[in-house]
């Protein structure tokens, strides 16, 4: 969690610096110039992407005994395969796509653009300043209504929709096992169809 705090600081450092802002003059934190304030500050509506690189390494399960090395103190340090892992997770977060201004970018160019609206606020080229947009909208295939529509989704119906039984028992086997999976996008699409048509017979 350390590791990928760092890292975070280090990218709104980034985006801090390259919009002309002191990252020593914060709003919400302390200020003090051994901290960098402005960085701590410009975290926290972004804060979620560290929780969710955290959840996905915990999920997926990547993460292993090999990674980690127990120190004198009984505290336990990442070694340097596993600090590759969590690294990777974090930049792949940073890099998902998410739309912002009728545009589709990556959360950490939407990081650069919220330090660019800062520094146009701060010296008056701007009224205001919206943190709460883009909103994170997870897009999840393991939801529990998913999960549901696997595991009671017939081998008829599925066979019906021009699928083999052996595709359906592997998804019922992960719907039941509580482990995070992912679905072909033209599987969800069926799967999500036959629901509601479900529904309104």
């Amino acid at each position: 969690m350390t590791l990928i705090i760092k890292r975070f600081k280090s990218e709104c450092l980034r985006a801090i610096n390259s919009v002309g802002l002191d990252a020593h003059v914060g709003f919400l934190h302390e200020m003090n110039q051994s901290k960098y304030s402005l960085a701590y500050d410009l975290q926290e509506p972004f804060r979620f992407i560290v929780d969710l690189a955290v959840m996905n390494l915990i999920e997926k399960e990547v993460m292993d005994n090999k990674d980690f090395v127990r120190t004198e103190s009984f505290s336990l340090r990442l070694r340097p395969i596993g600090a590759r892992k969590v690294t990777e997770e974090f930049n792949s977060m940073m890099n998902s796509k998410v739309e912002y201004r009728k545009k589709n970018g990556s959360w950490g160019s939407v990081l650069l653009l919220k330090a660019r609206e800062l520094n146009c606020n701060v010296v008056g080229k701007r009224k205001t300043i919206e943190f709460s947009k883009p909103v994170f909208v997870a897009e999840r295939d393991d939801s529990d209504l998913l999960r549901k529509k696997i595991i009671d989704m017939p081998y008829t119906e599925w066979k019906k929709m021009g699928f083999s039984k052996g595709t359906l028992h592997y998804m019922k086997q992960n719907a039941m096992s509580g482990k995070s999976f992912s679905l072909n996008a033209h599987v969800r699409e069926r799967l999500e169809g036959w629901r509601l048509i479900s529904f309104q017979t």
